[in-house]
């Protein structure tokens, strides 16, 4: 079978696409990349204009073809406009170019965004297809597209797609003197186009149904997990990241507060995730919600971080539930002093944690003992967060999370890139983030560059090309944030760039490079 990109399609256009798709995953074998409803964007009086590629098809060997796919039972031509007709003599689409330019504007973008991507000139076979599947035209002389049978499909040809979609090939490599992709590299840049395209697409937020479907099942299977914990008084979750660990922390620990009316604390080491949590809801009124960071809540409680154990605690400042995010962040003391903020017996305690993101070198496995919880954890299995491409390259590099479930969702592979001082580093990342932004138009506050923490000082005096801020710990700021990877834990962005140094810690490494939903820039500083 060919590969579907998305694999899975929650809701079609119409159903002659959705058709036309389950025959292509069918018939094609799998040489064949297939790629369904992708977005470019044209240029009318200099105004950018939404179009799109009904279907991309990429061969292994060969090149690619744009198809352009309309339903309907019959085409016409007047009044200089291309119509198509449904059953009942209706007009269902009209348009002053027909279906063939269509495909073909198409594939002339594709073209020229190849050679502009990669800076070398596409030397392989690229051509069109304009596809009718529910009638039959090509054997009436008198069809428009009589002329044109390669490039055309209808209703006969439905059974041997692969066939058609071969003689389209070689009807436009006919001309070509090197018609075959003769390197897995060729095959691989132009397979990355098409899943850029789509990851910028969803970087800029328009994300399709089947996203918000993913979504939908995702708060549901939340829901789920925090039903079944809250009948505990005690409990630890471990997951690795992006299962969404931080996610139903807050929700349980919002529900607490609404439906139980307890007073409740969740906590971790970041400033900049508390402050994410604080700005997610309107928490004003809610005055038995604290969501402070570990060196807030000292702050609040106005304890030195070396007293915390020698401090008498008043009942007032104390607990019916503590939340701690991030556990395997906190050494046997800070755990001790935490357990101590409880009210009471009853009180409820709930630990979210991975060993895997132990930025903190305390000692392994020992969380739940520190925490005193003696009952085994329930595992999170699945992540939520990153595409396909991104966490199994991920899993590879640092070998961590290797039991965890993949999302299915395709994207480009991450760009990995090695510099040797300084100044080549902000080079590319000033040409970058530029690119984004002007060319791709990726909202500013979907960037996130991430900075090792040993090496976060290095870039201090740095003039960047673009708006940013550092250590500001608003998540909708109209800047670029510039952020240590510590902080950014529990947290995700569409694009991440990630900076640190060339073999650098694993346990660093896995936090900053699971942060990517769509984009990841791993960029490796070897000086």
């Amino acid at each position: 079978m060919a590969i579907m990109h998305p694999k899975n399609v929650i809701e079609f256009k119409n159903s002659t696409e959705k058709n036309f798709y389950i025959s292509l995953k069918e018939q094609l074998p799998d040489e064949y990349d297939v790629y369904y409803s992708v977005t470019w964007y044209d240029k009318i009086d200099n105004k950018k204009i939404n179009s799109e590629a009904d279907f991309i098809i990429t061969h292994r060997t060969k090149g690619f073809l744009c198809i352009e796919v309309k339903g309907g039972s019959n085409i016409i031509h007047e009044d200089d406009k291309y119509k198509i007709i449904d059953n009942y003599g209706d007009v269902i689409y009209e348009k002053n170019i027909s279906p063939h330019e269509q495909a073909e504007k198409s594939m002339r973008y594709f073209y020229n965004l190849y050679e502009e991507i990669y800076n070398i000139k596409y030397n392989r076979i690229y051509g069109f297809i304009a596809a009718f599947p529910n009638f039959q035209i090509k054997q009436d002389s008198n069809s428009l597209f009589y002329q044109v049978s390669d490039t055309t499909i209808d209703h006969s040809d439905m059974k041997n797609l692969k066939k058609s979609i071969d003689n389209a090939f070689l009807y436009f490599g006919r001309n070509k003197k090197n018609q075959i992709l003769t390197t897995e590299h060729d095959i691989k840049n132009l397979n990355d186009m098409f899943k850029r395209v789509y990851a910028v697409e969803a970087s800029k937020g328009a994300l399709i149904d089947a996203k918000e479907k993913e979504l939908e099942k995702i708060n549901e299977i939340e829901n789920n997990i925090i039903n079944l914990l809250m009948n505990y008084k005690t409990f630890a979750i471990k997951g690795a990241a992006g299962t969404g660990k931080s996610w139903i922390a807050y929700k349980m620990a919002l529900s607490s507060v609404i439906h139980k009316e307890k007073k409740v604390l969740m906590t971790n080491k970041s400033d900049y995730l508390s402050n994410y949590f604080r700005t997610q809801y309107d928490i004003t009124n809610l005055d038995r919600l604290h969501i402070l960071s570990y060196k807030e809540l000292l702050e609040k409680l106005n304890i030195k971080e070396k007293e915390v154990n020698d401090s008498e605690i008043a009942p007032t400042n104390k607990y019916d539930v503590i939340i701690i995010d991030e556990a395997q962040d906190f050494n046997e003391e800070e755990a001790f002093f935490l357990r101590n903020l409880t009210l009471s017996e009853s009180s409820e305690f709930y630990v979210f944690y991975d060993n895997e993101q132990n930025i903190y070198n305390n000692e392994l496995d020992k969380t739940l003992d520190n925490f005193l919880i003696e009952k085994p954890p329930y595992v999170l299995t699945e992540n939520l967060r990153n595409t396909r491409n991104i966490y199994e390259w991920v899993k590879i590099k640092t070998k961590f999370a290797r039991q965890t479930y993949t999302n299915q969702i395709d994207g480009p592979d991450p760009q990995c890139l090695v510099f040797s001082s300084k100044n080549q580093t902000c080079r590319y990342i000033n040409n970058t983030i530029n690119t984004l932004i002007k060319k791709d138009e990726v909202p500013i506050q979907y960037i996130k560059l991430i900075i090792d923490d040993e090496i976060y000082q290095y870039f201090d005096n740095v003039e960047w090309n673009f708006k940013y801020e550092k250590n500001n710990y608003s998540i909708n700021s109209k800047t670029i944030n510039i952020i240590k990877t510590s902080d950014f834990k529990g947290l995700e962005s569409n694009v991440i760039i990630y900076v640190h140094k060339y073999n650098s810690d694993k346990n660093f490494s896995y936090v900053g490079l699971t942060r990517a939903r769509f984009y990841l820039y791993d960029i490796q500083l070897k000086e």
